[in-house]
């Protein structure tokens, strides 16, 4: 999540949630979050746009995962909506919250350093496996390819457009995109898709079939990608793909 994210997400969180403290008796004294039953109308249009801001402010703030007592995140709030002055100085704020934000940045780039390396271990496992199959051929890039379906038709250039189905799975199984799915061929650039692809295209004869194992460097890199179902980095890559026509 971005620092400007981040922010809005605790504002908008503290100013949702002290509306509702406000409306219990007794302030903050006794009150729970949990606890808080406001009456919901789901035809009214302003309980509408207000659950849908809730809604997403507790998504944002799950996937934050910080360690925050809403209670004092409210009391807070209360403070300096109501114009009272703060219990901690101008300096001590600005202090913490450049903190808080740089623990939260070197959290993410932990995070992200490990699953990159476990990613390029998984991957490096299916090449190894996959490269001791009967057929494969491996391309001084690290591409690995076996013919499903061999055939005598012309073959594709850098320059052309393809049409072809094809049938993409992650290193655990998982389908993350398939032509095959949605039940009609593609049409590409044989250059305008990834490295893995660019090169595999141009040795398919039309009407063939490969199956393809493509090393992260030749797919989505370090960076992966948000497909309907998201590749992470460093992820070998598995496709079926038939050519179906050169256009």
């Amino acid at each position: 999540m971005s620092v400007k994210k981040l922010k809005f997400a605790v504002f908008t969180a503290a100013a949702v949630s002290a509306v509702l403290l406000a409306s219990c008796e007794g302030g903050t004294q006794g009150a729970a979050i949990g606890k808080v039953k406001p009456k919901f109308d789901p035809a009214d249009s302003t309980h509408q746009i207000s659950y849908v801001v809730g809604n997403d402010l507790g998504k944002r703030l799950k996937e934050m995962d910080a360690d925050l007592d809403m209670m004092i995140v409210l009391m807070a709030f209360r403070e300096a909506a109501e114009g009272a002055p703060a219990q901690l100085s101008d300096s001590t704020i600005a202090a913490v919250d450049r903190q808080f934000k740089r623990s939260l940045r070197d959290r993410e780039r932990q995070r992200r350093q490990q699953l990159e390396g476990d990613n390029l271990t998984v991957s490096q496992a299916l090449l190894e496996q996959n490269r001791g199959n009967a057929g494969v051929i491996v391309t001084e890039s690290g591409l690995q390819y076996q013919f499903l379906k061999e055939s005598t038709g012309p073959k594709p250039k850098a320059t052309d457009m393809v049409r072809i189905h094809y049938h993409g799975t992650l290193p655990d199984g998982t389908v993350f995109d398939s032509s095959r799915e949605r039940g009609e061929p593609t049409r590409f650039a044989v250059t305008g898709a990834l490295k893995g692809w660019t090169e595999v295209l141009q040795l398919m004869p039309v009407g063939s079939k490969v199956k393809t194992v493509i090393p992260p460097e030749l797919a989505y890199g370090r960076r992966g990608a948000r497909t309907p179902v998201p590749v992470g980095p460093n992820t070998a890559l598995t496709f079926e793909i038939e050519l179906v026509a050169i256009e």
